[in-house]
């Protein structure tokens, strides 16, 4: 039996080998291959993570690029930018407004020596006193159906300028007697009630003298005597008006932080100077009258030196 295996060994040992070796051989190869494929696949999905990874990273970092671009790479925008107005000076002062007493022409006319002043200012020439008041509505106190009575201050020149027991007018006769005399191009404002260092600020470093309501020497006011008011037809309103003793109307020509100056017809010289407190609570006192003149042009001519 031996010798029978022996010889069928020796006969067919080469083919049996090789069908052994192909038998193994197949399910090796089958196997390496699985192994590939597998691999294969892992490393594709790795590259793809590591992939969007690297996107997700960069879109990162230009988003954060643009983010902190430098702001004057930006567009431009054709927007002006806002510019602020410039400050007023601190201290300003107009040479060349001319001078009057009212003691050597009207003692009781303060407001028209002062408008005197100012006509000439703009007109640059004399300007004599009686076309002033020639021009002003005077009316003294007088009995209306059993009471004293007159218009308000404002509707005209309360007795006569000539007169030293008269009393005065405000604001709105003076504008309008201005108004009447002035140049052509100009305009006279009745500016009552704008605060003095406003009107100060804005007008005499232009040139613009200041017409100003307050006191003489700038005494304190209080009641002197009074009149019942009338309407238009001269009939009496039944409301009393108290007429402030001390009223008194001057020309600003200038201002600094301490003091206001003023041609006072009161006074005898000009550049005449009051303390800003006591002239803004005179003024107040009085009604807070202004006048100031314009010119009618685009552009101002500045006089104030």
């Amino acid at each position: 039996m031996k010798e029978k295996i022996r010889i069928f060994w020796e006969e067919y040992r080469k083919p049996l080998i090789s069908m052994c070796l192909l038998l193994l051989l197949v399910p090796l190869t089958t196997f390496l291959v699985s192994l590939y494929v597998v691999r294969s696949s892992f490393s594709a999905a790795s590259v793809s993570t590591d992939t969007a990874e690297i996107t997700a990273a960069a879109g990162l970092t230009a988003e954060t690029v643009s983010e902190t671009v430098p702001s004057e790479t930006l567009p431009m925008t054709t927007a002006s930018p806002e510019t602020a107005p410039p400050s007023p000076p601190a201290s300003a002062m107009i040479e060349t407004v001319p001078f009057y007493s009212q003691h050597s022409l009207l003692p009781t006319g303060c407001e028209l020596v002062s408008a005197k002043m100012v006509l000439e200012y703009y007109t640059g020439k004399a300007v004599e006193i009686h076309e002033i008041t020639s021009h002003v509505r005077s009316q003294y106190p007088g009995m209306v159906d059993g009471y004293c009575c007159a218009p308000h201050p404002s509707e005209a020149f309360i007795g006569n300028p000539w007169d030293p027991t008269s009393f005065g007018c405000f604001a709105p006769v003076i504008c309008d007697m201005l108004n009447e005399l002035l140049p052509t191009g100009y305009t006279a404002e009745d500016t009552t009630d704008t605060p003095l260092a406003e009107l100060a600020e804005a007008n005499i470093p232009e040139g613009r003298p200041i017409l100003v309501w307050a006191t003489i020497c700038m005494l304190p006011t209080y009641p002197n005597k009074g009149w019942y008011l009338t309407d238009d037809s001269g009939k009496p309103t039944g409301e009393w008006y108290d007429w402030l003793a001390n009223e008194h109307c001057l020309v600003m020509i200038g201002y600094d932080a301490e003091y206001y100056y003023f041609n006072d017809p009161y006074a005898w010289g000009i550049g005449t100077k009051y303390s800003r407190s006591l002239v803004e609570q005179r003024w107040e006192e009085m009604g807070k009258y202004s006048v100031v003149v314009h010119e009618n042009t685009s552009e101002n001519k500045t006089r104030s030196s």
